[in-house]
């Protein structure tokens, strides 16, 4: 269960922070977002009105999310970096900060949606999501096919 948690928590914070790439070189926030973007258009079917109307709430949440992932970074960093005698202080800290993370993620994500429904059916944003996560599961895909280099 706990490696489960990891494992979660890591496939969280890889996804979230879109870190994956082509090769080893790391797009751009901005280009990763513009990737992901077009992903959702086209694979939600959105229209060109409706894709329109929702970039900017698409942009602001993914900044959000983004800047959260950035202020965590370090501290899950060196959390999975310095796995040597960890305490039951650290391991607490971890748990708080994951639970909080995923709580703050959830709050963006409940306001994003209210954005949504204001703009597009409930088809279409059920379309949307769905096209969210093929994008997910995709950058997954693409991430464990890439090209291993020496491990830092």
């Amino acid at each position: 269960m706990k490696r489960l948690k990891i494992n979660l928590l890591l496939i969280s914070i890889l996804l979230t922070a879109m870190l994956v790439a082509q090769g080893n070189e790391r797009p751009s926030m901005g280009e990763m977002h513009g990737r992901k973007w077009d992903f959702i258009v086209e694979k939600a079917q959105l229209s060109a009105q409706e894709a329109e109307r929702i970039k900017p709430f698409f942009l602001e949440y993914e900044k959000a999310v983004w800047g959260l992932m950035e202020k965590n970074k370090d501290f899950f960093r060196d959390f999975y970096r310095n796995k040597e005698n960890r305490s039951e202080a650290q391991y607490a800290e971890m748990n708080e900060r994951y639970v909080n993370l995923e709580i703050q993620k959830s709050v963006l994500l409940k306001n994003y949606y209210a954005k949504l429904k204001k703009q597009l059916s409930a088809e279409s944003i059920f379309r949307y999501f769905n096209a969210e996560r093929s994008f997910r599961k995709d950058l997954i895909d693409k991430w464990q096919d890439r090209p291993r280099g020496p491990r830092r």
